[in-house]
């Protein structure tokens, strides 16, 4: 999501001013993490102190712009160079569109993996207009640019590649100036706090028979379940899924354990859904575990605990990935 440009247009800081109370900025990232996509990522300018603070809030890693008074070819320079070896493409979104909901961008996604070459571009009554989704084998093209051309210039020159993809002209209405802002009174998208996470129901609780308690502790908590399934962990896969603990000398135990019978994965939606499952949750020692969390009632011991969440947004993304497609996951 870009959003490294300075907003002379709009007195400074665009990206940063409040819709409704929710920084515009944050309402395009929630929006996002509410899809498919592997990864988001923030790019500001290198001196943005507070949208450093913004995407550290919500949870997001947030990337420089080599250059932010160039223009936005240094935004999408920032965002080809950091993006994962084993990527397929990149969308590129902007903050000044905050009405698009996490359908519109999933239909995108769903465009580009019906045609993977393709470059993916959204068109707003007829209008082409932003986000566009670039392949990766147009990466080096678009280390190439330079300037206010953003990535239009490769569209231009790509044209025949180029798949149009029609979304509500409502949900693509842009504020670039003060004078485009809303009324108090207008409308506006859900999606400014609605995140997705990802949750396991872990060997010793399904043993336990705890399940049918959990799962209703999560439904009550206003958490909305969309997507679960009952898996055995095989040793690379578990290993896989803890590889950041790798080197803790507890790394093998917790993979005996994660392997020692059948888990189940699910993917929570809701308000702040993060924050709040963890809230439910409660602290990873069931000792210290506040009265009426799910590890206070369920959990044996501090390895034995019951559950796990995700700690961001952006690693319940890579978690919910690890286990669910994208036509796994309802709407509810």
């Amino acid at each position: 999501m870009l959003a490294a440009g300075r907003g002379r247009r709009m007195g400074g800081a665009k990206h940063l001013r409040p819709l409704a109370g929710v920084p515009l900025a944050e309402r395009v990232v929630r929006a996002l993490l509410r899809t498919s996509a592997a990864r988001v990522r923030l790019v500001l300018a290198p001196d943005d102190a507070a949208g450093r603070a913004l995407a550290t809030r919500i949870g997001v890693a947030a990337l420089a712009a080599e250059d932010p008074d160039e223009g936005r070819a240094a935004s999408v320079r920032a965002a080809v160079r950091a993006a994962a070896s084993d990527s397929r493409g990149a969308l590129f979104a902007l903050a000044d569109q905050p009405f698009l909901e996490p359908d519109d961008f999933e239909r995108l996604f769903d465009a580009f993996r019906a045609e993977p070459g393709a470059i993916v571009r959204a068109e707003y009554g007829g209008e082409p207009g932003s986000p566009v989704l670039f392949p990766a084998d147009c990466f080096a093209e678009l280390l190439l640019l330079r300037g206010r051309e953003g990535g239009r210039s490769l569209v231009e020159r790509r044209r025949e590649r180029v798949r149009l993809v029609s979304l509500p002209p409502e949900h693509g209405r842009d504020l670039d100036a003060p004078e485009d802002w809303p009324a108090e009174s207008a409308p506006l998208p859900s999606a400014a706090h609605m995140e997705r996470t990802f949750s396991i129901v872990k060997p010793d609780a399904v043993r336990g028979r705890k399940l049918g308690a959990i799962l209703e502790a999560i439904e009550a908590s206003g958490l909305t379940i969309v997507a679960t399934k009952m898996v055995q962990l095989d040793q690379p896969k578990a290993e896989g899924f803890y590889a950041v603990h790798k080197e803790r000398p507890f790394f093998k135990d917790l993979v005996k354990f994660m392997t020692s019978g059948p888990v189940l994965v699910s993917v929570l939606e809701g308000d702040d859904a993060v924050a709040r499952y963890r809230k439910l949750m409660g602290a990873t020692d069931p000792a210290k575990a506040d009265a009426g969390t799910l590890r206070k009632r369920f959990a044996t011991n501090i390895e034995q605990n019951a559950v796990h969440g995700s700690d961001s947004p952006d690693n319940a993304q890579t978690e919910i990935a690890y286990f669910f497609s994208a036509t796994e996951l309802v709407k509810r």
